[in-house]
């Protein structure tokens, strides 16, 4: 059975291809004057996205960003459209929750149809839309999170906040990737010297708006770029000032040892005729020594301003 469905309203056909196999292809390449090598780019994972105009239909190769609950992280995923003059099909894994949602809307509701299935470039605009605004609840989340981490870095977390910073960084890193070419592939969308059966006409400021919303997405994830890197900077100096200030303690604790360490030494050696051994308050006499040395220690370091 194949995986396709197809919503028809007021001339127009959108056909949903869902998990494509070669078998989905065939119905494709026999329904549809597809080029061969675009046929291929649907089974093959895309590593960007893409425009390509025909004198029939066009082509895009567009991933979005969806976030993985479970893993806390966010993966592309890759939807393919070819827009004609009277269709729209699109092939995808069914992972993008708009894409899905705004299908089955139109599938049994006649208001969303009127609404979306006035012509091609309507439709396309408003699913291109939904996925761009599906983005935005995703930044929020990862400014959420840039927040937390900026509170647990100042509240004595610095360790835990390692790996949060790290997978964050990684989330926000993914996310540039996947929206870096969006601006330009709109941009080409739109472009009239390109124009073939893909007529914009008044629908111009609205593919312009979704060119504004692409640029928006990428400067926001540049200050998210920006801030989680100082965060981790901070974050590192932290980490290290701790560190120093241990290894301060610790030095300091070991030099104040070494004259005990050192009169213990002298005084347990079986040595004959060593002062002090053997008379009344021996051990009291030693412990003085000890302490006074130590004190003394203590002073000087506290005078040279080595215990700030």
């Amino acid at each position: 059975m194949l995986n396709i469905q197809t919503v028809t309203h007021n001339g127009l056909r959108w056909v949903n291809v869902v998990k494509p196999t070669e078998e989905e292809m065939n119905y494709l390449r026999s329904n549809f004057r597809f080029h061969p090598l675009d046929l291929k780019d649907c089974l093959s994972p895309a590593q960007r996205p893409n425009l390509d105009k025909y004198p029939e239909y066009l082509f895009m190769i567009l991933l979005f960003p969806v976030f993985d609950r479970k893993r806390r992280e966010i993966k592309p995923a890759e939807v393919n459209l070819f827009v004609g003059k009277d269709y729209i099909v699109t092939v995808h894994q069914n992972t993008l929750p708009p894409l899905v949602d705004l299908f089955e809307l139109c599938g049994v509701n006649d208001e969303a149809k009127d609404k979306y299935f006035q012509t091609a470039e309507r439709l396309l605009y408003s699913l291109l839309n939904s996925l761009l605004m599906y983005c935005y609840p995703m930044l929020d989340h990862v400014s959420m999170d840039i927040s937390n981490i900026d509170s647990g870095i100042f509240s004595g977390k610095e360790k835990k906040m390692v790996k949060e910073i790290l997978m964050i960084n990684r989330n926000i890193t993914d996310f540039r990737r996947i929206m870096q070419t969006h601006k330009h592939v709109y941009k080409k969308l739109i472009d009239e010297r390109n124009e073939t059966h893909f007529r914009l006409n008044s629908m111009r400021a609205y593919f312009q708006e979704l060119v504004e919303d692409a640029k928006d997405i990428w400067d926001t994830l540049q200050g998210y770029k920006e801030s989680i890197e100082t965060l981790r900077e901070t974050n590192e100096s932290l980490i290290s000032f701790r560190i120093n200030d241990i290894v301060k303690t610790l030095t300091l604790i070991s030099v104040l040892a070494l004259p005990v360490t050192v009169t213990a030494s002298v005084f347990g050696m079986n040595a004959r005729n060593m002062p002090f051994i053997g008379q009344p308050n021996d051990f009291v006499i030693l412990l003085a020594i000890c302490a006074t040395a130590a004190i003394s220690m203590f002073w000087y370091f506290k005078r040279k301003g080595m215990l700030q």
